[in-house]
């Protein structure tokens, strides 16, 4: 879980590595050893589409806990940082794992 980062007790860092302009939207399997998240969207990076994209696949996924989703590092590259504040107590392997599904 290198990419998932708990800076304060209701706040996570997510790195995302994202492949815009695929055949299909998914989140990639995840591996406990990665330093990424590779998410693949179906938009083209263009007038922050993608951005749009990535944001609404991490929001259906964690829709239960958050109270706030948003990059703070990374609008024009490949490689982003998301910023994700949590209502209530979570732990990293809770967020893995709703990610996951």
């Amino acid at each position: 879980m290198a990419f998932i980062e708990e800076m304060k007790p209701s706040t996570y860092l997510i790195r995302v590595f994202v492949k815009p302009n695929s055949k299909r939207q998914e989140i990639a399997p995840i591996h406990l050893e990665d330093d990424y998240l590779t998410v693949y969207l179906r938009s083209k990076p263009i007038h922050n589409k993608a951005n749009k994209e990535l944001l609404s696949i991490i929001k259906k996924k964690l829709h239960k806990w958050t109270s706030s989703i948003e990059i703070s590092s990374g609008l024009k590259t490949t490689n982003k940082i998301i910023q994700l504040k949590v209502e209530k107590k979570v732990t990293k392997k809770e967020i893995l794992n709703l990610l996951k599904n």
